[in-house]
């Protein structure tokens, strides 16, 4: 028991004293909604390809159901880490990250599936570095721009460190390669880039920099391209690079306002790929209809809402970036995949945040969440100190 005391007192700090105030419960309420969503998804879209290939319908939903388990502890120990410590990680972090970002690369090490090398296998389990790589990001400028202040707007002093490391990150997450995860990344360190201070002219001019390199590394490669060709015309290569893309305008055409019921749909039997990861979206829009997909876009859109508050009402800047960007981590990627799955974006692999199958994507959205929690619970620290005029006494510090 003393043992296991001390483990608590090394990582959440020895003598620290309890915060007044508890977290956003509705942020957990919203997480365990789309989780349980995603369970029950997750069985009605894999059944029938887990019963032919695995001779066991539900071992998708078996999997996701550890995961589940780990996320959710991961979850609880995150919630109680203090957030001045946390900062303390990041150069550990920062070495982990990239370690891991290297070996998956390394024969022997990472695994490859479908042409890609995006994860490390430890026994039955496989573990996606990139997904922690995205977490890291938040983690990471939450901390350098806290730490930067002002001088965050000087590109040489304040941005170019930042884009060096984000820029090696997203250089090895490239080799892999994993598109969808590179478009991920740079979006989130752009917007948090932004809002924490960086000069609009010079994120533009690097981003009108970077278009020659975008468009040479898709034309180069022969499938890119015709990716590209099936985003603009899916019926030019139906039977191909379009087929995906179609099945899914199926899916969502043919599930009306209503849809045709939990577990009725037919594109899943062996016409949509993969229907239980990148695009599950397209199964809730023909199982629950119109009904089904806005109120799980209205989850999403309450869940940055609610992440938006939480960081405006902090008043540490590392506590504040720090909601930004969990926030949007878990919402620019569903609205990046409901995009993909209603054509409105290019195909790229994408998951669902707390919907899709795949267990390291689960367990970094509920590491975030537990992050955001924290933060929820300073937030109220903070709220009732005003109430107890405390914010008069400290000299009205915003």
């Amino acid at each position: 028991m003393s043992s296991v005391a001390e483990w608590g007192r090394s990582i959440f700090g020895r003598g620290s004293k309890p915060r007044r105030g508890s977290g956003d419960r509705l942020l957990l309420m919203i997480a365990l909604v789309l989780g349980i969503v995603g369970l029950v998804m997750i069985y009605s879209a894999s059944g029938i390809l887990a019963g032919k290939n695995y001779h066991d319908s539900a071992f998708f939903l078996k999997r996701q159901l550890v995961w589940m388990g780990i996320a959710l502890f991961s979850f609880l120990i995150v919630t109680r880490i203090p957030l001045d410590r946390l900062r303390g990680w990041v150069a550990p972090m920062t070495f982990l990250v990239f370690a891991l970002l290297i070996a998956v690369l390394l024969p022997g090490i990472g695994s490859e599936i479908n042409g890609s090398r995006r994860w490390i296998r430890v026994g039955m389990i496989a573990l996606q570095p990139s997904e922690a790589a995205k977490l890291f990001t938040v983690i990471y400028l939450s901390h350098y721009i806290a730490k930067k202040g002002e001088r965050i707007r000087d590109f040489f002093e304040g941005l170019a460190p930042a884009l060096m490391v984000v820029g090696l990150e997203v250089a090895l997450i490239l080799v892999e390669p994993d598109l969808g995860m590179t478009v991920t990344i740079l979006s989130l360190a752009t917007l948090l880039l932004f809002m924490g201070g960086v000069s609009f002219k010079h994120l533009a001019s690097l981003g009108l920099l970077m278009i020659p390199l975008i468009l040479y590394w898709i034309l180069k490669t022969p499938y890119r391209r015709e990716r590209v060709m099936s985003y603009l015309n899916p019926w030019s290569n139906a039977s191909s690079s379009g087929f995906q893309m179609i099945q899914s305008y199926l899916a969502l055409g043919s599930g009306g306002i209503f849809g045709n019921g939990l577990g009725e749909g037919r594109q899943k039997l062996f016409f949509l790929p993969e229907p239980h990861t990148d695009f599950i979206f397209a199964l809730i829009g023909e199982e629950l209809g119109l009904i089904g997909t806005l109120s799980l876009l209205f989850l999403y859109v309450f869940l940055l809402w609610k992440g938006t508050r939480i960081a405006l009402s902090v008043e540490d800047p590392f506590s504040r970036m720090l909601a930004i960007g969990t926030t949007l981590m878990m919402t620019l990627p569903a609205m990046m995949n409901m995009g993909v799955v209603t054509g409105l974006l290019p195909t790229k692999g994408l998951a669902l945040p707390f919907v899709s199958y795949g267990g390291s994507s689960l367990l970094m959205n509920w590491v975030a969440m537990g992050l955001l929690y924290n933060v929820s619970r300073s937030a109220a620290h903070f709220r009732a100190r005003i109430g107890a005029g405390g914010f008069a006494a400290e000299g009205g510090r915003a």
